[in-house]
């Protein structure tokens, strides 16, 4: 063989062998390849805050929400807006103080301190608790030249105590009683004859109104929420440790 011819046959040996090694090393670097890794660093995510809603002012004319009261679960927030949202139908019937008193209703006579209560006594041992239906006493006051209802006043059987009192609405409800009053002893038409005395005594022919808790429940809008109880000469007396409810985040804005 001869020199050109030898040179030519290295150059295309030469060629072909780089040729395959780029084929080869193309074919292996494609197939393996490595899939990128999806990173495992936690992604940072926004803070969480649990907010209670701004409460709305009690109007017996619009949707029942007594949202917005801290410690208030909201199956007692439903309770507290059912028995609430009921009374103010049910008491549509007693309007007046002659429709309570065909209802078998009696004035227990304390018009005086501006919210008369009207008490049907047989309903107090019948043992409904918080029937809206049939509750144990209506409480009237004169707005606009004439009485008409203003509340319910849900009472528990005779003898009951604070202790035997059934949650409603958490901190939206309050129960209290009325120790120091004192009622005739009529059992039809008890009416009041007075206050307890320092050594607790009542005037002849009466007896203290007990111990059996009570609850307000307004049908109109209420400084102190549609829970209160009564204030001034007519306020009765709350359990010990406990301050008088007034919820004035669902109450009425004073007027002058």
């Amino acid at each position: 063989m001869n020199r050109a011819r030898a040179r030519a046959v290295f150059s295309i040996t030469v060629a072909a062998v780089a040729l395959a090694v780029s084929a080869c090393g193309s074919a292996g670097g494609s197939a393996q390849a490595a899939p990128p890794v999806a990173s495992t660093a936690p992604k940072p995510t926004a803070p969480t805050t649990t907010t209670l809603e701004k409460p709305k002012p009690y109007d017996p004319t619009k949707p029942i929400d007594l949202g917005g009261t801290p410690g208030v679960t909201p199956t007692e927030q439903h309770r507290a807006e059912t028995l609430l949202r009921e009374t103010i139908v049910d008491l549509h019937r007693y309007q007046t103080p002659a429709e309570a008193m065909t209802a078998g209703y009696r004035s227990i006579g304390d018009a005086l301190t501006g919210d008369e209560h009207f008490v049907n006594w047989g309903l107090v041992n019948d043992g409904h608790i918080l029937d809206p239906a049939l509750p144990e006493s209506l409480v009237y006051e004169v707005r606009g030249g004439k009485q008409q209802v203003v509340a319910a006043m849900y009472m528990l059987p005779f003898g009951s105590r604070f202790s035997s009192a059934p949650d409603v609405g958490g901190a939206l409800t309050q129960w209290h009683v009325h120790g120091d009053l004192c009622l005739t002893n009529n059992p039809v038409q008890k009416t009041l004859s007075g206050f307890t005395t320092l050594d607790g005594t009542c005037p002849p022919g009466s007896s203290k109104a007990g111990d059996t808790p009570m609850l307000h429940v307004w049908v109109i809008p209420n400084v102190c929420g549609p829970f209160a109880a009564l204030e001034g000469i007519g306020a009765g007396q709350v359990p010990a440790g406990q301050t008088r409810l007034c919820d004035t985040a669902h109450g009425e804005a004073p007027t002058n």
